[in-house]
């Protein structure tokens, strides 16, 4: 009995020394009224015309189902999940009680990206589909340094997925106005959010933080003992 609860004290250390000697997220960049944000001057007119237009179609006939592009030269040593999590929270994409938001996140000077779906396209957008479009439609532009074609082949694919969703023309026009975030903010669990029902491996260093793979451990570790 006082070895494991020494085993489960030796356990909540490490996790508590993990997450508080993690460096916390950096300030997340702000919206500026569009789609897409691009710092790093890579995008193209045509593909910000087509982010904008695709949006406008989404709002109108896909439930207010939002994609949104930022595209960044580096943020630190911040893991890139847990900034592209904050940063989805803060521009709260999507409508709010669809949790229909969808954010590709592309950093080229730290050399990676991610998506990170709302929990209303979690299912959409699971971490099968998220992993053939990572492979098929970002990867081969990505390593040619092609960061324009990788962000429109990418957001071409999404807007093809949720707009089946929802049975609309992924090539409809509509009308619109700049970009105004109304969602929830809450990421869906394929983006590592949280360990209940994540269908990632913590071996899966892009998807999770050591930090919450940690966590996890540690709870399911207790969970079998019976939690005493």
């Amino acid at each position: 009995m006082k070895a494991r609860v020494g085993l489960f004290a030796l356990i909540l250390v490490i996790v508590l020394a993990v997450v508080l000697g993690s460096k916390p997220t950096e300030a997340t960049v702000s919206p500026n009224g569009s789609y897409c944000l691009d710092e790093a001057n890579v995008l193209s007119e045509r593909t910000v015309d087509l982010i904008t237009e695709r949006n406008h179609n989404l709002e109108a006939n896909c439930s207010g189902a939002q994609i949104c592009v930022v595209v960044l030269d580096t943020i630190g040593s911040d893991p890139i999940e847990e900034y592209a999590r904050s940063l989805f929270q803060k521009w709260e994409i999507g409508r709010k009680d669809e949790d229909n938001g969808a954010l590709i996140l592309m950093l080229t000077g730290d050399r990676s990206y991610t998506i990170i779906p709302g929990k209303g396209l979690e299912k959409v957008l699971n971490a099968s589909v998220l992993t053939d479009i990572y492979r098929n439609r970002i990867e081969p532009f990505f390593e040619d340094e092609d960061y324009d074609s990788a962000v429109r082949d990418a957001f071409t694919k999404l807007n093809e997925l949720i707009c089946a969703k929802y049975g609309a023309d992924p090539s409809g026009f509509a009308g619109g106005s700049g970009f105004v975030g109304g969602g929830s903010g809450r990421p869906g669990a394929s983006s590592g959010s949280s360990c209940s029902g994540f269908s990632l491996s913590c071996s899966d260093v892009s998807a999770i933080s050591f930090a919450a793979c940690s966590a996890c451990v540690a709870l399911d570790l207790l969970s079998t003992s019976g939690g005493n």
